[in-house]
């Protein structure tokens, strides 16, 4: 895979109505469980990535699903959202790491960018892209990304994603994970 592809993926009205079910959720999403993530905030959204998948929402997957697939085909897909308020962001990381990504091949993550102040951007292998409003960015899953601390009083939220594609792979995550992490696109 190329190190960064960026597509036009969401519509304006599409991103309105996955940013309003990240709203309603918040809460509840972060009810699942403890923030697992150093990375963010105290009591971050981002830190729930492994609590509940978004494509589970019947009019975020509708709009999503049909996406993935076009571009993958048959994937296995974590998703989880990211709401960055005033003064918050995340640390450069990777989505897996390296001696990991070389044992599973190719596996593609991304970031969907919905709303706020796309100058803030997003830091991949340390060179700024700005967002745009629907944009979905895809790259490999063990390159290092981060977003810098949210300099407005708008909240700046994305989606983020990790596609599996290889059978094994698929296989493996869903008979070892929690049920609630993945959802698989058939």
């Amino acid at each position: 895979m190329e190190e960064l592809k960026r597509y036009d993926f969401l519509t304006q009205e599409e991103c309105d109505t996955i940013v309003s079910q990240i709203l309603s959720l918040e809460d509840a999403v972060k009810r699942l469980g403890p923030d697992e993530y150093l990375g963010t905030s105290k009591d971050s959204l981002t830190g729930r990535y492994k609590y509940f998948n978004y494509l589970n929402i019947h009019s975020i997957n509708t709009i999503i699903c049909p996406k993935l697939k076009k571009l993958f085909g048959p994937c296995l897909v974590q998703c989880w959202a990211n709401i960055f308020r005033q003064g918050e962001g995340i640390d450069d990381h990777k989505h897996i790491y390296d001696e990991y990504y070389k044992k599973i091949g190719c596996t593609v993550s991304g970031n969907i960018f919905l709303y706020g102040d796309p100058t803030i951007g997003t830091y991949y292998e340390g060179i700024k892209h700005d967002n745009k409003v629907g944009e979905l960015s895809l790259f490999r899953s063990n390159m290092l990304h981060g977003v810098p601390k949210n300099t407005t009083s708008d909240m700046r939220i994305s989606m983020a994603i990790d596609i599996y594609t290889d059978d094994d792979v698929l296989l493996e995550f869903a008979a070892s994970e929690m049920p609630q992490r993945f959802f698989y696109i058939r």
